[in-house]
């Protein structure tokens, strides 16, 4: 999934390895750095890590404004209603012992 972020935003996800979540969350994190690109990130703005991290998204970036760090906060909290598998956001769950955000299919 990296490749398809890398490939549209260069500049923000072209130095760091850390990419390591689902695929059901490239809509939410698409979304997101779509809204973020509205916002003008400015020039010193770029990724440092995209992750799951007890059972939800971590998106970690230097640079930027409280708008876009606002914005972040809220792909962060949706994550926790979103399938991190497949992306559906019919009866998601977090939970287990290694945390994880799951619809009941996914779970099982």
């Amino acid at each position: 999934m990296k490749k398809e972020f890398q490939k549209r935003w260069p500049k923000w996800f072209d130095d760091f390895d850390w990419f390591e979540c689902g695929d059901g969350w490239k809509d939410l994190l698409w979304r997101l750095c779509e809204d973020i690109e509205k916002l003008n990130s400015p020039e010193d703005f770029y990724v440092c890590q995209v992750k799951e991290k007890f059972g939800g998204l971590r998106f970690y970036v230097l640079g930027g404004s409280d708008e876009i760090y606002d914005r972040i906060n809220q792909a962060e909290n949706e994550s926790f209603k979103t399938c991190e598998k497949c992306g559906s956001t019919q009866n998601v769950t977090t939970e287990g012992g290694w945390l994880k955000t799951l619809c009941k299919e996914c779970r099982k």
